[in-house]
């Protein structure tokens, strides 16, 4: 029996799984099927009836331990590929209405050269960000879904010597670089396997007492902003993704999301804190015609503590590198 023998089979979603150019798949309640190929979303000529949506959220959720009921409605998982499922189903959606997104885990690219060629980027800004990672700054990477921004970071870790310690923190495993030195962890729902809840604050703890050179978190959309600019304020250097709208944005999510952490955390200090940490911030965006580095821009010394100073180091509509401010 060969490995494609063996594989496990998702009904009307097994060829869109098996199809290399589909990066997304959405099942909103059987009645349609979205998929997206190189950022672009179209109709998949697929309809089927509840009950054949309801078996196979059950056959992707198989082997995880989790299961999909009115118990737990809402649920997220990993498949044995990498791509990262999530089904939502009734009492939280229509009685008869069960949806599952599936984000496949497609490496579009292996390096800040594949981006380049891809126009992800110009060279400029590869080199730009090569020296980066390479002087220990830690790089923050905002975008929208979808924009590429695990991508990215794979590519920059690429660009890691070889003699430094990295350590994950992700909620899926999706970082994958071949690193000497290199500890993965990601989060785990309560009931897994019987044991308690490990989030994602718990992994930027536990991050901090591996000796890590580089803080990598997967995606920062919560209080454990908070624990990662605390790490990253002990002398080790990070990367981290964030859903924003630009670069100042990504800085200001990161304030908000500190704040979440506890009430004693004061507003002042979290801004002089990831002004303090945060190096570089490259923005992506995500179009009809693909994906690209939209600008990036550094963090200076702070002159007012209300409002976030960046310098642009680089802007698409003006096409270098450059340093000016905005």
């Amino acid at each position: 029996m060969t490995a494609i023998d063996t594989a496990p089979r998702y009904g009307f979603l097994t060829e869109l799984l098996d199809d290399p150019t589909v990066e997304e798949v959405i099942v909103i309640g059987g009645e349609r099927t979205f998929v997206v190929r190189s950022g672009v979303k179209e109709l998949a000529n697929i309809v089927v009836d509840a009950e054949a949506v309801r078996r196979v959220a059950d056959q992707l959720l198989a082997g995880t331990g989790r299961r999909v009921d009115r118990a737990s409605p809402i649920v997220s998982a990993q498949l044995p590929n990498g791509s990262r499922v999530h089904i939502t189903g009734p009492p939280i959606t229509h009685p008869d209405r069960m949806n599952i997104q599936i984000r496949k885990f497609v490496v579009s690219a292996e390096s800040i050269d594949d981006l380049v060629a891809r126009d992800a980027m110009p060279s400029d800004v590869a080199d730009l960000l090569r020296s980066a990672v390479r002087s220990e700054q830690t790089i923050l990477v905002a975008g929208a879904p979808g924009a590429g921004k695990t991508t990215l970071i794979n590519c920059l870790l690429r660009e890691v010597p070889p003699d430094r310690r990295v350590v994950t923190c992700e909620e899926v495993f999706e970082i994958d670089v071949p690193l000497p030195d290199m500890t993965q962890m990601q989060t785990r729902d309560s009931g897994l396997d019987g044991g308690a809840e490990i989030t994602l604050r718990d992994l930027v703890r536990e991050a901090l007492r591996q000796r890590p050179d580089r803080i990598v978190v997967g995606e920062v959309r919560g209080p454990e902003a908070l624990d990662m600019l605390m790490a990253l304020n002990a002398g080790c250097s990070g990367m981290a993704t964030i859903h924003a709208n630009s670069g100042r944005d990504a800085l200001e999510k990161l304030v908000s999301y500190g704040v979440l952490a506890g009430e004693n955390i004061s507003i002042p200090f979290l801004r002089r804190t990831v002004a303090s940490v945060v190096d570089v911030v490259v923005y992506l965006r995500r179009t009809d015609h693909g994906r690209y580095v939209d600008h990036v821009v550094r963090v200076p010394r702070q002159l007012d503590g209300s409002v976030f100073t960046v310098e642009a180091l680089y802007e698409r509509t003006a096409g270098a590198v450059m340093g000016e401010q905005r």
